[in-house]
């Protein structure tokens, strides 16, 4: 008696289809890893100000998180001028939070769609990977 393991193989081009929001935010962010730059601050509130717009069923938790930006936008424009590379190390660790909270909400399947969290999730770690390595 012989048993037979089935190998769950996928192919590149199904593995590419669905992972389209990964590969979506890839071909958007492509030209960071050419020519980055540090997005102002207040586009990381921008960001979230999303999630507050989605963020209805869990709107604590959102708002709190709005709150965490808030403060991390002032912080960067009070730090900036006495320490700009300070300034800029927070936007990128603002950005690779904001990534962070992405993969919270996708594991969950929560708040925002599935789709949303992986595009914008790796999108943010884009950004976030090419400030540090750009000014760092």
């Amino acid at each position: 008696m012989t048993s037979k393991t089935a190998h769950n193989t996928t192919s590149p081009v199904r593995a590419l289809v669905d992972r389209w929001p990964m590969v979506v935010a890839l071909a958007v962010s492509f030209d960071f890893w050419e020519t980055p730059l540090v997005p102002p601050v207040w586009t990381l509130l921008l960001c979230q100000a999303a999630y507050l717009l989605w963020g209805w069923r869990a709107p604590r938790a959102q708002l709190a998180m709005f709150s965490a930006y808030t403060a991390l936008a002032a912080l960067v424009i009070m730090v900036t001028p006495h320490a700009p590379h300070v300034g800029v190390l927070l936007i990128a660790l603002g950005w690779g939070a904001h990534a962070g909270w992405d993969l919270v909400h996708h594991l969950r399947n929560a708040v925002v769609p599935r789709w949303w969290s992986e595009f914008c999730g790796v999108f943010d770690l884009v950004i976030a990977v090419t400030i540090l390595l750009r000014w760092f």
